[in-house]
């Protein structure tokens, strides 16, 4: 015996030494845990059984070089019948260097079914419509199978990632798995109360652990912003002998950006193009707001953004010769000219709050996407971006975010992006409703106005149109939800995107012909008044709000409208047509309201709608308050009265 000992230990010193240097993926087996579906999931068409996801960092022997081998475990349920979702393997192809392994195992009644990398590749999508995925098909795939897949990819070394946990079917089990090796990390964990990172062991190496159970599917409710509510995790990865801190990420941020966000110099080609704005632009008086709208709508009217992966986009003098720029180094124009127009200006970093929630605590560069310029002495934003904005409120999917400001003095500092007016957003409409004698037809005539949001996005569409009159923007501009419908006339005003820089209402005029607001019936007539105002989103279903509430933008609609209602007729019973509900907030303030008033005099049925909502966010645990607010827009929509005979 004593001669076999040493002959095991170095066995068992093999082993552990070729874990310990070989990648975690090699050493993946298919899983005989068995884990019960809760009853709360059996109705779910897909359950997720578990998901395990493992990041490993890993220095190779022979060189500095890392890389990162990022695996996908998991196994899921069909519960009804397959659908085209269901039978893909979707591998994202976004900074991989190849992918390294994939092997999947179908297990139903009756059979178990292997597939190699090999014979994967038999099934792989190459119709090339989505270049963000490598897309595998599985076979034959049926009711109650239950199906296993592996993947490894290989990555090039970058010092942070994160990973959706949450996905659109439930999870019964769920594991992140950071696999430090010689590295040290952080971990931050979003949406999730009760999760943890635990330090732990894989293969002999250092990692973190984090663990959930019982994941509700994502819910993409009205008035949310379900992406960005996922439960996810963020991490950063960096060498075992550097201790960096949050704020040294976010200072390295800004010295790197400095030069481009503020040039210790100004290009001299700039000073053509501002002397060009000045002869161009200048309006009376040249002040701060005039200047920074000259020169907005100089580079929007002359400059081209390109989606183009070309180095030379992000070159200045380059840009400057062709006027032609990528989405992010346009900015360097803009910066330049404020710099020789000597307008104080702060640069804002941050995203879009649909799909993350800006986090200054810690660093992730995946929430640095979007970039606008703030002026303070003024208290508007430069969107250098985006051609629809022009000096104004921030973009509508940043408001509410935090973002990170930067001033000249290149020093730094976390605000959440105010929207300044909550008045800024309006749609007024004031509707003039006749009939023809025998009730049949009746003719509406309807002015509209758009300002704030309104106004910047209808005209984007416009701007994207080949003309303000095409076939879509009319039906889109005219009455909706009817469907009888004969355009009389109609007519657009104030559509160029510069009217955004002053606010200035979009004007839409138009008179339509309709069956759709009388129903005549053997002893009575019905007018369904509610009608003019459009069709109205509801939230009649009473069912369990997932997500806290947040709207587009505060906004508020005004309508006034009149019936003229021939002689001979009366209205019997009109106060179903009064209608209010509100949200009053902590403070005391109504922060969402509905209300209609209705009069009936001399033939005339005229009705006043005023409907606001002044918050970006309004409290989850009173999602009643705030659906009975919207469903009485719903409601009026669908409300009708009864003519009489005199």
């Amino acid at each position: 015996m004593k001669k076999k000992y040493p002959y095991h230990l170095f066995i068992f010193f093999i082993i552990f030494y070729s874990n310990i240097f070989s990648q975690t993926y090699l050493n993946l087996d298919w899983s005989d845990e068995k884990i019960e579906i809760n009853n709360q999931f059996v109705l779910d068409p897909l359950i997720g059984v578990f998901s395990k996801h493992y990041i490993e960092y890993f220095k190779t022997k022979n060189s500095d070089e890392v890389y990162i081998y990022d695996t996908h475990h998991f196994k899921s349920k069909i519960n009804s019948e397959i659908n085209e979702i269901n039978d893909e393997i979707l591998i994202p192809n976004v900074n991989i260097l190849e992918i390294s392994d994939l092997k999947a195992k179908i297990t139903n009644k009756d059979t178990v079914l292997f597939y190699n990398f090999s014979d994967l590749k038999l099934f792989e999508d190459k119709s090339g419509l989505d270049n963000n995925y490598k897309i595998f098909k599985l076979p034959g795939l049926q009711k109650e199978d239950i199906i296993e897949i592996m993947y490894t990819v290989k990555k090039r070394y970058n010092f942070n990632g994160n990973k959706n946990i949450q996905q659109s079917f439930p999870i019964i089990l769920a594991d992140f798995i950071l696999i430090e090796n010689d590295f040290k990390s952080n971990i931050k964990i979003y949406n999730s109360k009760y999760s943890i990172a635990n330090d732990t062991i894989i293969d002999g190496k250092k990692a973190k652990f984090v663990r959930f159970k019982y994941i509700d599917k994502t819910v993409n409710e009205q008035y949310s912003t379900p992406i960005a509510n996922k439960i996810k995790i963020s991490y950063q990865c960096y060498e075992n002998d550097k201790k960096i801190s949050q704020n040294e990420y976010w200072g390295n941020l800004v010295n790197n950006v400095s030069q481009l966000f503020f040039p210790s110099s100004v290009n001299k080609k700039i000073n053509d193009v501002f002397e060009e704005i000045k002869y161009n632009y200048r309006k009376t008086p040249f002040n701060e707001l005039s200047k920074a709208n000259a020169i907005d709508k100089y580079v929007k009217n002359n400059f081209t953004i390109s989606d183009e992966n070309d180095e030379k986009l992000n070159n200045l003098n380059y840009i400057l010769e062709n006027k032609k720029s990528n989405d992010f180094s346009i900015i360097q124009v803009y910066t330049n000219l404020l710099k020789i127009a000597e307008i104080e200006y702060e640069v804002a970093i941050s995203c879009n709050r649909f799909y993350f929630k800006f986090d200054p605590e810690f660093f992730d560069p995946n929430q640095l996407r979007e970039f606008i310029i703030y002026l303070p002495k003024i208290d508007k934003y430069i969107s250098p971006n985006r051609i629809e904005y022009r000096v104004s409120e921030p973009p509508e999917d940043l408001i509410g975010n935090y973002a990170m400001y930067i001033d000249k003095s290149l020093d730094y500092y976390f605000s959440e992006i105010v929207l300044t007016n909550n008045d800024y957003s309006k749609i007024n409409k004031n509707i003039n409703v006749s009939f023809s004698k025998k009730l049949k037809n009746a003719t509406i005539d309807e002015s509209r106005s758009f300002t704030g949001y309104w106004g910047l996005l209808n005209r984007n569409y416009i701007y994207l149109s080949e003309s303000e009159e095409t076939e879509f923007l009319v039906d889109y501009f005219t009455l909706s939800g009817l469907e009888n419908k004969k355009i009389l006339k109609y007519k657009i005003i104030n559509f160029d995107l510069d009217n955004n820089s002053t606010n200035e209402p979009l004007l839409i005029s138009s008179k339509i012909q309709t069956t759709d607001l009388v129903k005549n019936e053997a002893d009575s007539i019905i007018l369904f008044p509610g009608k003019v105002i459009g069709l109205q989103s509801n939230l009649f279903e009473k069912e369990k709000r997932w997500n806290p509430i947040e709207i587009n933008f505060p906004n508020e609609y005004d309508y006034n409208i009149k019936f003229d209602i021939p002689k001979g007729y009366t209205i019997a019973n009109f106060e179903n047509l009064n209608i209010y509900k509100k949200y009053v907030s902590v403070d005391g303030n109504i922060t969402a309201k509905f209300k209609s008033n209705a009069k009936f005099n001399n033939n005339t049925l005229i009705i006043n709608v005023n409907e606001f909502y002044k918050s970006l966010r309004y409290e989850k645990n009173r999602y009643d308050e705030y659906r009975d607010v919207i469903n009485a827009a719903a409601k009026f929509y669908e409300s009708s009265v009864l003519l009489e005979k005199i």
